[in-house]
């Protein structure tokens, strides 16, 4: 039977939870911040981009770093956020009605659905043959299939950025942290939200070849070529024009 501490002992373990939940999640969210702002400069070009994407990657790249400040707090927040949904539907407690917790989970099931294939499609290159995907292997995915891939990179980005913002509020006083003053209050981060979100599309664009043509640059790409290889996509030279 049920002992009377049962109920003081579950309220404990959800505390826990929460808290691993949030440090964990703030962790990963400076990696990822600085990984969408890097796609906002995506619209003044791929030498803007690169440059900067060079300089981040060799802080993130860093085994130690990215072990302890990128892989290991996104494992640890994954787990962490599936075992609280697991025990909310096994005691039948309802989902938390406030808009800013639906689309956190909302924002939750965009990125769980598709961060395990992003980080195969970009980490991996890198690690087992040495290409990094760069601008112009982004842009290639677009000029390959622009059906998918360049609603896939708004989507993706669009609820991570949510995601990170509206997850840095909640999450920090929940592990002692005041947050940031400027996004204390939902309004403030869905201006937030909506401000990084229009530099998130002009960087998409940027990709997409809205401002120049940088189709030639992507289909001869050494990603694009890998990918061939690979026998993953086309030939770059049967997308070239």
């Amino acid at each position: 039977m049920p002992t009377a501490t049962d109920p003081s002992r579950d309220a404990a373990r959800e505390r826990a939870l929460i808290r691993v939940q949030a440090a964990s999640g703030a962790l990963f969210a400076v990696f990822l911040v600085a990984h969408l702002v890097n796609q906002m400069f995506a619209a003044a070009g791929p030498a803007v981009y690169d440059a900067m994407q060079i300089r981040l990657r060799a802080a993130y790249h860093a085994p130690a770093i990215e072990i302890a400040c990128v892989l290991v707090p996104l494992a640890v927040h994954v787990v962490a956020s599936v075992w609280r949904m697991v025990r909310r539907r096994r005691r039948g407690g309802p989902a938390a009605a406030a808009p800013r917790m639906r689309w956190q989970r909302r924002t939750a099931i965009v990125l769980l659905s598709f961060t395990l294939g992003h980080i195969i499609a970009t980490r991996g290159p890198s690690l087992v043959y040495g290409v990094y995907p760069e601008f112009s292997g982004v842009a290639y995915t677009m000029v390959w299939l622009p059906a998918y891939f360049i609603p896939y990179y708004l989507l993706f980005s669009l609820a991570g950025l949510y995601h990170a913002l509206n997850g840095l509020a909640l999450g920090l006083p929940r592990i002692g942290l005041a947050g940031p003053p400027a996004l204390r209050s939902g309004r403030a981060v869905a201006l937030a939200w909506l401000a990084g979100a229009v530099a998130l599309a002009l960087g998409i664009a940027g990709f997409a070849g809205a401002w120049h043509d940088f189709r030639e640059q992507a289909v001869t790409s050494p990603y694009a070529q890998l990918l061939s290889d690979l026998g993953v996509a086309d030939s770059p030279h049967d997308s070239h024009p």
